[in-house]
């Protein structure tokens, strides 16, 4: 059986990963705990606990020395599960009855462009004319904005 040098999305959550990737940059666990969880209401012994456990949980281990090494398979399944944390992020802000309405918007619109439901992308056709072909065009648009101008 090949081992996979990450664990997969279904052995890790999302915030896990997005713990594992935190602290593989270099930040200190309660750090890490903080921006992948939502601990703005937990005591600071609170989130040094919770960070020190999930630390130790040997998934996430795994899954922090795997992006240390940065193991390229590692790093493809940690932006995935990281999509997956800022979409999860996004519902709740979109959600949260708390929130301002432009807030909750916004994150509705983040959402809508992450599923790709808005195409923002411009088509431009190009086509090769006659140097003959623009001035008649042109002349036959003069004559009209003149004709216009003057009734």
């Amino acid at each position: 059986m090949i081992r996979s040098p990450m664990p997969n999305s279904t052995t890790i959550s999302p915030k896990q990963s997005a713990f594992a990737g935190f602290v593989a940059k270099g930040h200190s666990y309660a750090e890490a705990y903080r921006k992948a969880y939502n601990a703005d209401k937990m005591s600071k012994q609170v989130v040094w606990n919770n960070s020190s456990k999930l630390a130790k949980n040997p998934k996430v281990k795994e899954a922090i020395k795997a992006l240390k090494s940065d193991n390229k398979v590692a790093r493809e399944a940690h932006e995935r599960l990281g999509m997956d944390w800022v979409v999860q992020k996004l519902q709740e802000e979109a959600v949260e009855e708390g929130n301002s309405p432009a807030n909750r918007i916004r994150a509705l619109e983040l959402l809508g462009k992450a599923g790709g439901l808005f195409d923002e992308s411009t088509h431009v056709t190009f086509e090769n004319r006659s140097s003959e072909d623009l001035e008649k065009e042109l002349m036959e648009k003069l004559a009209m904005w003149s004709s216009a101008t003057q009734a």
